[in-house]
């Protein structure tokens, strides 16, 4: 299968326009560790994948709506493992994992990322978030720019006030304290 993957890439590249693409796995679903390796082999043509489907998640034989983006590949981390997305999310996506994930780009308003570990995003942090989504309240939340539409950390939620926003330039970070979710000045 490997093989056959490398051989249509270098056809690919030749014809492609832009170097982002989207594998329908059909019923397979891939592991971390196959995850891992795809994006890896894409790199090494010049691709970026943009959209892994699984015809399972779609219930249609098809491709699956834009929300199911990753579902089946990380939800097999077992917790404390630390999955790594390397892109933007966009309004409908949404990502589960058991473990930690660390996300270097945007989680934009309309994107969901569930995790039973922490969460940690590289950029700003403007849709919905819930870390330790199996009940873990020593999970915490850190972004560039925390903005949320939503925060959950275990079972507690929390959402930013109404009116004027607060814009803090400084990376902060959101955990359990006292049984409440507070939000304080991450120091690096």
């Amino acid at each position: 299968m490997k093989t056959e993957l490398e051989r249509s890439l270098t056809v690919l590249e030749k014809y492609a326009d832009e170097n982002l693409v989207c594998i329908d796995t059909g019923s397979k679903r891939l592991t971390e560790r196959q995850l891992r390796e795809l994006e890896y082999i894409l790199g090494e043509h010049g691709l970026q994948l943009k959209e892994l489907r699984n015809s399972q998640s779609s219930g249609q034989g098809g491709f699956s709506e834009p929300a199911d983006i990753y579902r089946g590949a990380y939800d097999l981390l077992e917790p404390g493992e630390t999955a790594l997305i390397y892109r933007h999310l966009r309004s409908g996506q949404k990502f589960f994992t058991r473990g930690n994930v660390v996300i270097l780009g945007d989680i934009n308003p309309g994107a969901e990322v569930v995790a039973g570990g922490n969460i940690l995003v590289m950029g700003a942090l403007k849709g919905m978030a819930h870390a330790g989504a199996l009940g873990d309240e020593n999970s915490v939340v850190a972004a560039f720019r925390l903005s949320p539409i939503q925060l959950r950390i275990a079972n507690h939620i929390t959402r930013p006030p109404d009116g004027d926003k607060i814009v803090v330039n400084n990376p902060e970070l959101a955990r359990i304290r006292a049984g409440k979710v507070v939000i304080e000045k991450l120091k690096i």
